[in-house]
């Protein structure tokens, strides 16, 4: 199976999530830039002309980074990622909407209110870039009272949310927010997440 790939965010999440569990993908680079996802050949495999989707060996397209990951759980239960009792997965489920919902979707809110490479997308404002990144504190500092700070977010394994939260932090770091760098434990979380093999994925 073949992923179409991209550096950003959502692709990174399901490198790692893949790369922890030792599947083996062919990552295809996409030209975001140069629209590469708007050719026909490209809308056919997925019309919502966006990355990552996963096409399997028999043509089959999986879309959407949280869909490819519950493919690649279910096809690969092991390591477990994503929870095997009801708790366990309720629990790590309700960190990683924390990391998507809280701190992903509001980096993407304040870029999309500061970049030219959005401003044709429609109004941007000064006031959404700031509400947004005074979101994004605000949920640094929820976290950071529910995690240890060692090598995993949650329990003594990786999970699905690990993978979600290093992504965001990269991707923070990539447009040159620098909040998340005044919390201790996250810090101390994504220094020894980052040295596993799968943070270069």
């Amino acid at each position: 199976m073949k992923m179409y790939d991209y550096p950003a965010p959502n692709a990174q999440k399901v490198r790692i999530f893949a790369h922890e569990k030792d599947i083996q993908i062919e990552y295809i680079p996409v030209d975001l830039i140069n629209h590469a996802l708007r050719t026909p050949e490209m809308l056919k495999k997925n019309p919502l002309g966006t990355v990552p989707f996963l096409e399997l060996l028999d043509g089959e397209v999986i879309r959407e980074s949280r869909a490819i990951i519950e493919y690649l759980e279910g096809s690969n239960p092991y390591p477990n990622m994503l929870g095997e009792s009801p708790l366990d997965k309720a629990r790590i489920q309700e960190i990683d909407r924390l990391v998507e919902l809280g701190l992903m979707i509001e980096l993407g809110h304040h870029v999309h209110n500061i970049s030219p490479f959005f401003a044709d997308k429609g109004p941007q404002s000064s006031e959404a870039s700031e509400m947004a990144l005074n979101c994004y504190k605000k949920n640094l500092k929820i976290l950071e009272g529910l995690i240890s700070g060692d090598e995993f977010i949650i329990f003594s394994r990786p999970t699905v949310a690990d993978c979600t939260l290093f992504s965001t932090f990269t991707f923070a770091e990539s447009i040159g927010v620098k909040i998340q760098d005044d919390f201790k434990k996250l810090m101390s979380w994504y220094k020894k997440f980052g040295r596993r093999k799968s943070a270069k994925a």
